[in-house]
């Protein structure tokens, strides 16, 4: 019996096509059946529109930085993106890149968390619905795992599930997936 090591993409194209899938049902079943929620209006809302699109740059520097070390360690995958003239400048680069993002990558996520949640908070729990709580809950997730990372007495074996549990791909393509559908609920 052959000893197959699993890729940690494996999974993700069939997963992400059940997530929409699912996600796409329970759209159209809240949809069907939604009330208007109020609206805000005014500096509050300003706030959180801002909030949310500086949440959003966040998510995409911290997915980016997932995407940078997938197609860094895929050497195929990088080979036949970057020409071979430009190869050798474009890997120092990236691992230039890669390494800011790393030392960074903590504090990131730290942000994230808070602009995610104060974004919410600021536009009402009223106007929050099954989408928009699962990205909450998915947002805590990733920050208290992440936490488990970086905090110096956590005991080995819970660092070492905090790192499997922390992995970003599955969860980040529901965060994705359900803030679509969450605001074009709202």
């Amino acid at each position: 019996m052959q000893n197959h090591r699993l890729h940690p993409t494996q999974g993700l194209v069939p997963f992400s096509i059940m997530v929409v899938g699912i996600s796409t049902l329970l759209f159209f079943y809240l949809y069907l059946g939604r009330v208007p929620g109020p609206e805000i209006h005014g500096l509050r809302k300003e706030i959180a529109e801002s909030l949310g699109t500086a949440g959003v740059w966040a998510l995409a520097i911290i997915y980016g930085r997932s995407l940078l070390k997938l197609i860094h360690n895929e050497g195929t995958l990088m080979q036949r993106i970057i020409p071979d003239e430009h190869y050798e400048f474009s890997q120092a680069t990236s691992r230039k890149l890669l390494t800011f993002l790393n030392k960074t990558h903590k504090h990131v996520g730290a942000t994230t968390v808070v602009l995610i949640f104060s974004h919410a908070l600021l536009n009402g729990t009223i106007r929050w619905n099954p989408f928009l709580t699962a990205i909450l809950c998915l947002v805590a997730w990733q920050g208290i795992f992440g936490l488990f990372l970086v905090v110096r007495f956590p005991v080995k074996t819970l660092k070492h599930y905090g790192r499997l549990v922390h992995a970003q791909l599955f969860t980040g393509v529901m965060i994705g997936v359900f803030a679509a559908f969450g605001h074009l609920l709202i």
